[in-house]
C-alpha cells in the first residue's frame, strides 16, 4: 500500500511513506517498486519517480509510526515539495557514509505481526462460510400462508422482498436468504407443526470433523413430509374423517442451498396415520393399560413414527395392571376347575321374545333375507378331536383342562378382561392363529392344548370349506361373566370400537365351540343401516332368541345373519360354573 508519484518527491512525501509502516514490528516485507504510485498534484511539473530509478532507491530501515492525521495511502499537501536531490542526505548516516541501497526490484517493509495475521485469516474464513438459501414454494391449494422464522440469517433484500402474505395456487414463489455463517429457522403453515431447518450448521456427527450440514425436520435429513390437521375422528374401519395439510420439504447440500416446498391437501392414508397418532397420544395421556396397548398395536399397523411407538411402549411397561382387569394364576386355578362345571336346572329349551310393539313386525319373521344361517350343533368337539383326545377322557373335558393349564403357564396378565369376560392371548394380545398356537406351544410344542386347537381348526376348515383367520379363547369363570351384544368383525371396514386391533380379511362366518358349563347365547335382530330388517316404529324392540350352548356343542352363523343380528352371552340368572369358548373366524 505504498503510493509514489511520477512528480516531485519531497520530505512530506517521505513522511507519508513513513506513515505506511505504522504498526508493523521488525521483519521485512518486499513491495515491488513498479507497483507503487502516489497521487500527485495536477498543477505541478512532471518529474520521474525516484523509486523507479536505479540511481535513487528508498530504504525504510526501522519500524515506523502511523500518524492518525496521515493515514496510509492519503493524498499529500501541496506545500513542502522537495527535489530528488534532497534524498541524497536521507541515504547517509551520521558519519556521512553512504548506506548500501537495496535492489531496484522492491522496497523492504516490516512483516505483519501474528495478531494482525490471525485476524485476516478469520475474515477470510467467515467469507468462505457465507451461506445462501433459496426457498421455492409451490402451493396446490388455495389460501396458503407460509412464513419463515429465522433465528440466524436474514432476508436477502437485494434479490426480492420476501414472501407474499398469501401464496397463489399452482405458482412457484421464491425468496432468498443469506448469512455470514449459518441460516437456521422454522417453516410455519397454519395447522401444520413447525418444520425446523438449518443451512451450514455443525451437526452432532460432524462437529469433530468440522464439516457443516443442511437439514430439514431433523439432523442429517434432507427430505421430510409433515402432516397437520385439527382433531380427526377415526372411523369404524381404516379411514378417518376430517381435512389436513401436508408439507413436502427437501433441501440440497452446500453453502448455496435450494429448498423446495410443496403444500397440498392431505391424502386419506396420511389423515388415517395422523388420526392414529392423535389416538396414541391420547391413550398415553390417560395411562390405561388396555387402551394404550391397543393403540400401540394399531399404530404399528398404520406405520406411525417408530420413535412415538417406542415412547408409548416404554410407558406401557411402567403401568401396573389393576386388580380385576385380569385373572391371576391363583384365580385361574381356583375358579377354572372342571369339577365346578354346571348344567341348567330348569330345562334347556330355546326361548323366543318377539317384538313387543307389533305382532306384525318384520323382526318376528325369523330372517331378514334368504340365505341366513344360524345353528347350534351338539357333540362337535368330540367329532373334531376324534383320535386326538385320549379315549378314557371326554374330549370336551380334556380340551378344557388343557387350555387352563396353558393359561397357568402363560405370564400373568395374558388372561385379561374384555367386554365382560376374559381372553387368553399373548402379551401383545394378538389373536391370529399363528400367535395363539405359538402361545400354547411356548413351553412345549407337543402339549395337549396346541394339538387340540390345531385339530379344531382343521375340522372347521374341512367341514365348512373356510380358512380360519382368527382364534378367540374366551374364559367365563362364573355366572357373573358375560359377553356383550356384538357383531363379529368380517372385514377392514368393521371395527369394534376405537381400541379394536382386528385387521382381518373379508370373512364369511364364525364357528364357536363351547366347553364346560352350559350358557345361553342371546341372538337379537337389528334395524340399523347395515341390517335388512325394518323397524315397525319408534317403539320397535326387535326379536330376541336365547339359544343354549352345552359343553361340546358348536354354533355356526354366516355373513348375512351377522349383518342382520347381534349375539352375546348375558349374565346367568342362576349360579353356574366355568366355561371356555373357542371362536374361530372364517374367510
Amino acid at each position: 500500500p505504498i503510493a509514489c508519484s511520477r512528480r516531485g518527491f519531497g520530505p512530506k512525501h517521505r513522511d507519508a511513506m513513513a506513515a505506511v509502516g505504522s504498526g508493523y514490528p521488525s521483519g521485512e516485507l518486499m513491495v515491488s517498486a513498479a507497483d507503487c504510485e502516489l497521487e500527485g498534484d495536477d498543477d505541478e511539473e512532471e518529474e520521474s519517480c525516484p523509486l523507479t530509478s536505479a540511481a535513487c532507491p528508498l530504504i525504510v530501515a526501522s519500524p515506523l509510526h502511523r500518524s492518525n492525521s496521515s493515514p496510509a495511502g492519503s493524498r499529500t499537501s501541496k506545500s513542502g515539495k522537495s527535489s530528488p536531490s534532497n534524498y541524497a542526505a536521507a541515504l547517509t548516516g551520521d558519519d556521512g557514509a553512504a548506506e548500501k541501497p537495496p535492489s531496484r526490484d522492491g522496497v523492504r517493509l516490516p512483516a505483519i505481526n501474528a495478531s494482525r495475521a490471525s485476524s485476516l485469516v478469520g475474515k477470510r474464513s467467515s467469507a468462505v462460510a457465507r451461506s445462501q438459501l433459496t426457498i421455492n414454494i409451490t402451493p396446490q391449494m388455495e389460501g396458503v400462508e407460509l412464513s419463515v422464522d429465522l433465528t440466524e440469517g436474514e432476508l436477502d433484500c437485494r434479490q426480492n422482498d420476501g414472501l407474499p402474505s398469501k401464496l397463489p395456487k399452482g405458482k412457484t414463489t421464491f425468496a432468498d436468504y443469506r448469512s455470514s455463517g449459518s441460516i437456521v429457522g422454522q417453516l410455519r403453515v397454519d395447522g401444520v407443526p413447525p418444520v425446523p431447518f438449518g443451512i451450514q450448521v455443525e451437526g452432532a456427527r460432524s462437529s469433530s470433523s468440522g464439516s457443516r450440514i443442511n437439514y430439514v425436520a431433523a439432523e442429517h435429513r434432507q427430505r421430510t413430509v409433515v402432516t397437520g390437521a385439527g382433531q380427526l375422528e377415526l372411523g369404524s374401519g381404516m379411514g378417518a374423517s376430517g381435512d389436513g395439510t401436508v408439507l413436502e420439504v427437501s433441501v440440497t447440500v452446500g453453502i448455496h442451498a435450494v429448498m423446495n416446498i410443496i403444500v397440498r391437501p392431505a391424502k386419506k392414508k396420511e389423515l388415517t396415520k395422523l388420526a392414529q397418532e392423535q389416538a396414541l397420544v391420547s391413550a398415553m395421556e390417560k395411562g390405561r393399560y388396555s387402551s394404550l396397548l391397543a393403540q400401540i398395536t394399531r399404530s404399528k399397523m398404520r406405520k406411525v413414527e417408530a420413535s412415538l411407538i417406542d415412547q408409548a411402549s416404554r410407558l406401557l411397561k411402567s403401568i401396573q395392571l389393576k386388580d380385576g382387569t385380569f385373572m391371576t394364576h391363583n384365580e385361574l386355578s381356583k375358579l377354572m376347575r372342571w369339577k365346578r362345571v354346571t348344567s341348567p336346572s330348569n330345562g334347556s329349551s330355546d326361548i323366543t321374545e318377539s317384538c313387543c310393539a307389533s305382532a306384525d313386525c318384520l323382526c318376528n319373521a325369523g330372517e331378514a333375507e334368504p340365505g341366513e344361517v344360524c345353528s347350534v350343533l351338539s357333540d362337535q368337539v368330540h367329532e373334531a378331536l376324534d383320535g386326538i383326545a385320549p379315549s378314557e377322557v371326554p374330549a370336551d373335558k380334556w380340551l378344557f383342562q388343557a387350555l387352563v393349564k396353558a393359561a397357568l403357564r402363560s405370564p400373568e396378565g395374558c388372561v385379561w378382561k374384555s367386554q365382560g369376560k376374559f381372553l387368553l392371548t399373548n402379551e401383545e394380545r394378538n389373536q391370529s392363529p399363528t400367535a395363539i398356537v405359538s402361545l400354547l406351544e411356548r413351553d412345549n410344542q407337543e402339549n395337549d392344548a396346541s394339538k387340540a386347537i390345531k385339530a379344531l381348526v382343521a375340522h372347521t376348515e374341512r367341514e365348512y370349506g373356510f380358512r380360519v383367520t382368527a382364534i378367540q379363547l374366551n374364559f367365563h369363570p362364573n355366572q357373573q361373566s358375560s359377553h356383550r351384544q356384538h357383531r363379529d368383525i368380517y372385514g377392514a371396514g368393521q371395527k369394534g370400537g376405537i381400541n379394536c386391533t382386528c385387521s382381518f380379511m373379508k370373512c364369511q362366518g364364525t364357528v364357536c365351540y363351547s366347553l364346560g358349563s352350559s350358557r345361553q347365547v342371546q341372538c337379537e335382530t337389528m334395524t340399523d343401516k347395515r341390517s335388512k330388517y325394518k323397524a315397525c316404529g319408534e317403539e320397535c324392540t326387535g326379536q330376541k332368541v336365547y339359544k343354549w350352548m352345552h359343553s361340546g356343542s358348536a354354533m355356526f352363523f354366516n355373513d348375512p345373519w351377522n349383518n342382520n343380528h347381534t349375539h352375546g352371552v348375558p349374565t346367568a340368572t342362576e349360579a353356574c360354573g366355568p366355561r371356555i369358548s373357542v371362536a374361530l373366524l372364517c374367510a
